[in-house]
């Protein structure tokens, strides 16, 4: 039994269109607003009017009024249709009204159907209709041209007019007319014979065979039940969507999602639509990006004749111009060479293969022709957003030593007849996930050329998967900045040969990709270095104490691959940091007594004679390692990276009463006296300032990378692979060894006992534990005065180990079952430090609890440590019973991190990272801090001399 629905649609009133709709069984009734085929907007018809009041019609609650959008009211004649129950049922007759600028007089109303008085008669029933002529009211408005059903914008337009610039980039043939045959040459042509008339080339012809279109009526959308606020979400959608598919008419990228966003009824797709329109689209509408680097496209392509038109549309339509797009063609037997040469743009570069190669060879014979500081990828059957090399050259930019970048992107399903948007693709990077399943489209990814460089291209070998290979591999040392938006349409369809489709029954590809996961774990990434690097020079600013190890760790890590040299001084009692007392280097070793000066004058100029490796790798910006090194380039040109892991002006003595400060050179001529020592704050106070003016910086920190403009490699605080392998040892007979128990649970302190490092939190920590299995151990790096204070005041509590080599440190980590690096974030030492200890047990499996400082707040996110904020002893208690009661949890943890330590935190990592840092260098090249810097020490020298 069909249900009578009364109500009427009144017209276009204040550039609104106005009604009023009544269903007895379904209040209120949700009417469906399209002007010229497109959809506009849902609206509930529940707004008051008096005069349905005054008619009795439901207390004259069943008004709607739905705001006409603005590209409707720019001039024209359009098409009003008003649907209900989501395009099943009309509302009223179509109506055609002629949009006119804000000083004319309003358009004209529809012909009005009065409202009769319940419960007399019921109020006028607004039944399905075929469309009719407009009432007499409405003359005027039908003088207008008739109208039609809706078309894409771009259809709305003549035929384009010949090109006229080499930079003007054709329409999209899909939806214009054929140009004349003055427009484009044909193909191909004779010169000796006089060809007849050829007909003009239309790109993408087939579109239509691989592409459905559905109308806005029939969207999915339409008929799926949803609240009023989803409905919004809706309106917002295609409203945003409509417009910028009106504005933008060169790209297909708005026409595309509109299409595939009337197939989907995923709220969080449009959700996301919605998002990126205004915060992108509507955001920066009418600005022009930034004058940046050059960006090579690398486009792939084989028999793609119907598609790469929108492609390469999508490329030359991008905001930021500065560009090449070089497209390998791969021995295509149909029009898809035709359809590029259609473009006459001079960014364009084509490169052909005279026999199929593969999608693999393809993108390396791109790559091989670029030019550009920054590589980008659109495959030939994709479709970029407008602003796509805007928005990810601007993340890059504001994040100069990340290497990569990524944005989300919707996977479009699409089949013979349907179309939709499967899901928009975006979430946080953590590559072990990535291998797994991975969620990076490689047209949303976007890198910097160092990358390609060092770490090579494509794997040729690979029929399919050769992304995910190449991505793995250039987010290996780092992660990928995250781009929170979705930029790129990533299609799947149905009737076109691609290469998830045509190799699916590979199984060679991820078995070779497989291996090679296997291999860089094991022994890390492939790189080059140039040619001219033959030997490195890494310098200690001290041999004596905990820094050293860092320093002899990266020396030892590079000589596997290269030749070195360890160049450091002497400055305390201990003749070497003691746990490394009993190595034997395999590089050569040039140790110098440490001094104060004016002696140390002689020293500190054989220190800087001694140095004759090809690239100067110095271990913190102290004057006898960062400042050695700039002497050292003033007077040979060698080029010098530095690596920072503390933040020196604030480590000696951490309180929280500390804060930064950086001097200018010539500040330390003030502070002669206490200058006359060389590794006194004042270095370091004038120092930091002048890393920021040296090509490569290498830091291990989220919070030393922001101090340092973000600029920053990373260079974890690594460790001997080959020493902290937990399968070489036996856990159970190394803590039988320790003096504990089976069920004991131990919780291990190691490294240098400070006082905000948590040492004395976790004394009480075994009070409110109240578990005697529960041990504390501490294997302090060498005596503090902390460290001499616990072992006095809780030497029946806690067992105090001597400082122990890397491989016994390997063997307690293994044995412990806790690590707890409560960090004090009131000081700042802290912020900046990336906790030795750390290394340790990523490698050798005891749980990490940390405080939420620096990146220990970021790896708790992925999954690798656990966090409690500092202070918190009740959660910390509850978090470490979490750790014994959820062992699959810990288990899987433990996994990660295993994999981690691996990746980034093992020798392996090392070879890798100094490459990309090589090669941002120049050989032969004096720095201008460098300059300063010699003539500033060059007068220090004197007058120290001098007396003065």
């Amino acid at each position: 039994m069909s249900t009578t629905i009364y109500g009427n649609f009144d017209g276009v009133q204040q550039n609104n269109l106005v009604g009023w709709v009544f269903d007895p069984a379904n209040h209120p009734s949700e009417v469906m607003a399209m002007i010229d085929g497109e959809f506009v907007a849902f609206a509930a018809a529940n707004n008051y009017r008096a005069d349905l009041e005054r008619a009795g019609v439901n207390n004259g609650l069943c008004g709607f009024r739905i705001a006409i959008p603005g590209q409707f009211l720019k001039g024209g004649s359009h098409k009003v249709e008003l649907w209900l129950n989501g395009g099943q049922r009309r509302l009223a007759p179509a109506f055609t009204f002629q949009s006119t600028d804000a000083a004319s007089p309003p358009p004209p109303r529809p012909a009005e159907q009065k409202v009769e008085t319940p419960p007399a008669q019921p109020a006028p029933q607004a039944t399905p209709a075929p469309e009719t002529k407009p009432a007499p009211e409405a003359k005027a408005a039908a003088k207008a041209p008739p109208a039609v059903e809706a078309k894409p914008a771009l259809s709305a337009k003549p035929a384009p007019e010949p090109l006229k610039t080499a930079v003007e980039a054709p329409k999209n043939a899909a939806d214009v007319k054929p140009a004349s045959a003055k427009t484009a040459k044909p193909a191909h042509t004779d010169a000796k014979t006089p060809a007849a008339p050829a007909k003009p080339f239309v790109p993408g012809k087939g579109k239509s065979a691989l592409i459905p279109k559905i109308d806005a009526k029939s969207a999915a959308f339409n008929t799926t039940q949803r609240s009023v606020s989803e409905s919004l979400i809706f309106n917002g959608a295609i409203g945003a969507l409509n417009k910028f598919c009106n504005l933008y008419t060169e790209t297909p990228y708005y026409e595309r999602l509109r299409l595939a966003a009337r197939g989907t009824t995923r709220l969080d797709c449009f959700v996301q639509i919605t998002t990126t329109l205004s915060r992108i689209d509507q955001a920066r509408e009418g600005q022009l990006p930034k004058v940046g680097p050059l960006v090579s496209i690398i486009m792939p392509a084989h028999n793609r004749e119907d598609l790469i038109d929108d492609a390469i549309q999508s490329a030359l339509a991008q905001s930021y111009k500065n560009f090449e797009l070089i497209i390998c063609d791969d021995c295509s037997k149909d029009d898809t060479v035709a359809v590029i040469k259609s473009f006459k743009d001079p960014r364009i570069v084509l490169t052909r293969h005279q026999e199929q190669k593969g999608a693999a060879a393809a993108r390396n014979s791109s790559l091989k022709l670029a030019r550009g500081e920054i590589i980008a990828y659109l495959d030939s059957d994709n479709v970029w957003h407008p602003r796509y090399l805007e928005i990810m050259l601007e993340e890059l930019a504001n994040w100069p030593g990340n290497m990569s970048a990524y944005a989300g992107y919707f996977d479009i399903d699409i089949g013979e007849d349907t179309i939709r948007i499967k899901k928009a693709e975006i979430k946080g990077f953590h590559l072990e996930d990535q291998v797994v399943l991975p969620f990076v489209d490689l047209n949303s990814f976007m890198h910097r050329r160092q990358l390609y460089d060092v770490l090579g291209g494509f794997d040729e070998r690979l029929a399919r998967r050769q992304d995910y290979d190449m991505i793995a591999r250039y987010c290996w040392l780092r992660e990928p900045r995250v781009v929170p938006q979705v930029l790129n349409l990533y299609q799947r369809i149905a009737n076109a040969q691609q290469i998830t489709k045509m190799q699916k029954e590979d199984t060679k590809s991820p078995k070779i990709i497989a291996d090679k996961i296997e291999g860089y774990y094991k022994n890390g990434l492939p790189a080059k270095l140039p040619s001219w690097v033959k030997k490195v020079s890494v310098v200690s600013w001290d041999m004596s104490r905990n820094h050293f190890a860092k320093a002899y760790c990266v020396a030892e890590a590079l000589s596997k691959h290269v030749e070195v040299e360890m160049i450091s001084y002497r400055f305390f009692d201990e003749e070497i940091f003691q746990p490394l007392a009993d190595k034997k280097p395999p590089f050569e070793c040039k140790y110098f007594e440490g001094g104060n000066f004016p002696d140390f004058f002689g020293n500190f100029a054989k220190g800087m004679e001694a140095i004759t490796g090809d690239v100067i790798y110095a271990v913190k910006p102290r004057l006898t390692s960062f400042g050695l090194g700039l002497m050292a380039n003033y007077h040979t040109g060698k080029p010098v990276m530095l690596e920072c892991n503390d933040l020196e002006t604030v480590v000696n003595n951490a309180k929280a009463t500390d804060a930064h400060a950086q001097k200018q050179l010539t500040d330390l001529f003030n502070a002669a006296d206490k200058a006359k020592i060389p590794y006194e704050l004042i270095w370091s106070e004038i120092l930091d300032p002048l890393v920021a003016e040296i090509p490569t910086v290498f830091t291990h920190n989220i919070n030393l990378n922001l101090h340092y403009d973000r600029r920053c490699l990373y260079m974890r605080n690594i460790k001997d692979d080959s020493l902290y392998r937990p399968e070489d040892m036996d856990r159970d007979a190394i803590r039988k060894e320790l003096g504990f128990k089976p069920d004991d649970r131990i919780i291990l302190f190691g490294g240098l006992v400070r006082k905000h490092k948590g040492i004395f939190e976790l004394v009480d920590l075994l009070n409110a534990l109240g578990d005697q299995r529960y041990k504390l151990l501490v294997v302090g790096s060498r005596d503090t005065p902390d460290l001499m204070k616990l072992s006095k005041e809780h030497r029946d509590n806690i067992t105090v180990l001597p400082p122990q080599p890397p491989e016994r440190m390997a063997a307690i980590n293994l044995a412990s079952d806790l690590i707890v690096l409560w960090l004090d974030p009131n000081v700042p030492a802290g912020q900046y430090q990336s906790p030795y200890k750390m290394s340790d047990a990523l490698a050798m499996g005891p749980t990490i609890i940390a405080s939420p400082t620096s990146d220990l707040a970021d790896l708790a996110t992925r999954g690798l440590m656990l966090n409690v904020p500092f202070g918190n002893q009740k959660k910390l208690v509850a978090t470490i019973r979490r750790v014994f009661d959820q062992p699959e949890e810990t288990a899987k943890r433990q996994q990660r991190a295993r994999k981690f330590f691996e990746r980034e935190f093992s020798y392996p990592a090392v070879f890798p990272a100094f490459a990309l840092g090589v090669s941002k260098l120049e050989q032969n090249k004096v720095y201008p801090v460098s300059e300063r810097f010699a003539e500033f020490f060059a007068e220090y020298r004197r007058r120290t001399l001098a007396g003065k």
